[in-house]
């Protein structure tokens, strides 16, 4: 599978001009095609988890270009005390309220 999948994407990114995205088939994983010298072929990763409706969760996502720095992001978020520090951090934001509707005015005839 990993040897299809690498001929795959060097073909794909053949075709791509820098910066060019491409959603793949796991939620929230675009595919992006980094400016390299040359004819070497620089693709990375955009994480960005998607809403119910599709629309991303935050404007840019997180950009991984290696193996490395998967492994070091995976360690730090499987990390208990970084995720008891982003819970604390979540407590302490205020709720977000939905306003009311206001009536809409009618003309009465």
């Amino acid at each position: 599978m990993t040897t299809d999948l690498t001929e795959k994407l060097k073909e794909f990114g053949k075709e791509m001009k820098d910066w060019d995205k491409k959603k793949t088939s796991v939620s929230g994983v675009t595919i992006v095609k980094l400016p390299t010298k040359g004819d070497d072929i620089n693709l990375g990763l955009e994480i960005n988890p998607e809403r119910e409706d599709g629309t991303p969760l935050k404007r840019k996502g997180l950009f991984i270009t290696s193996l490395e720095q998967w492994e070091a992001f995976k360690e730090i978020f499987s990390n208990t005390k970084a995720f008891d520090l982003i819970q604390s951090i979540n407590n302490l934001k205020t709720p977000k309220t939905v306003a009311p509707e206001e009536a809409e005015e009618v003309f009465e005839v």
